[in-house]
């Protein structure tokens, strides 16, 4: 399978509710079954993802003491994802509780327990892979893993999601600055420089001369280059059971197709079947195989 694609970020234990449609303010939403539990954490979902896809994948974050800490390794290491940089704190594991209506959307509510405690990064890792994948985590982590990976030469790929776009472009300004590719959807445009506008994706994509996606939740995504190119990617139409997890499998499939050096156009639309097949199934790392994905959308 080649060098290891390695993924930094989150390591997170999700507790999924289905319910008909989400509570108003002062009301019940009655679940349509019982509870789910599965492992999640952009990161983790990421190198699961790219296992499935049959790429060689590890994962840097961490995990509490707690149980769930046990089963977020153990639920890794079943999918075949490296773990030997999971490390592993006195403490909760990261949790969410996500909530998810019968058109699939969702909503989280999350606490991160020891996910962004701080920690080394073994440089040896980064620098013995073939693609470097940040999530949104603490700055520390996104700091040392990319400082190593550009040093080394290694590609990187950085998706801030909602906890490092926060942070805002002048903080993130250095691992910006070392990445290829930055992929974000239009809030996370907005958190990082105040506009949700496609000129401040393409001003990102010239300033830290790197290629911008803007994910656009089941629209066409946008993708602004350095070179002032601009194009678009028809999505694939399904018929969403659980969007949870679709931005990271997007991302995984992204990240296959540069490695496979399908064209970036190409690479994109590889990555809008995967997230389609994704939300055709429950769960953030409930992706259908290979075959499934090109079999259904052809790619």
């Amino acid at each position: 399978m080649g060098k290891r694609i390695v993924a930094v970020g989150h390591i997170v234990y999700d507790i999924r509710n289905y319910v008909e449609e989400f509570p108003e303010p002062d009301h019940t939403a009655v679940m349509r079954m019982d509870p789910k539990v599965s492992g999640g954490g952009s990161a983790a979902n990421v190198a699961v993802n790219l296992c499935k896809l049959g790429f060689n994948s590890g994962v840097v974050g961490n995990v509490g003491t707690d149980r769930h800490g046990k089963f977020l390794l153990s639920d890794l290491q079943r999918f075949g994802v490296d773990t030997s940089q999971v490390r592993v704190f006195r403490g909760m594991s990261g949790l969410s509780v996500i909530i998810i209506d019968a058109h699939g959307e969702v909503r989280v509510v999350e606490d991160f327990g020891v996910a962004d405690r701080r920690r080394a990064i073994d440089p040896d890792y980064i620098r013995e892979s073939q693609f470097l994948h940040m999530s949104g985590c603490a700055f520390h982590l996104l700091d040392a893993a990319s400082r190593v990976a550009n040093q080394s030469g290694i590609p990187i790929s950085f998706d801030p999601g909602r906890a490092a776009s926060r942070l805002g472009e002048r903080k993130l300004a250095p691992i910006l600055k070392r990445a290829e590719y930055l992929i974000i959807n239009r809030k996370e445009l907005f958190a990082m420089t105040g506009s949700r506008e496609e000129s401040a994706a393409s001003d990102l994509a010239k300033r830290h001369n790197l290629v911008c996606v803007i994910k656009q939740g089941g629209r066409e995504i946008i993708v602004k280059t350095a070179a002032a190119d601009s194009f678009t990617v028809d999505p694939f139409h399904v018929k969403p059971v659980d969007t949870l997890g679709a931005g990271d499998a997007f991302c995984a499939g992204f990240i296959a197709g540069v490695n496979e050096r399908k064209s970036l156009f190409e690479s994109v639309r590889f990555a809008n079947a995967v997230a389609a097949a994704k939300v055709l199934r429950k769960g953030a790392q409930s992706l259908p195989s290979r075959r499934f994905i090109a079999n259904k959308f052809k790619v």
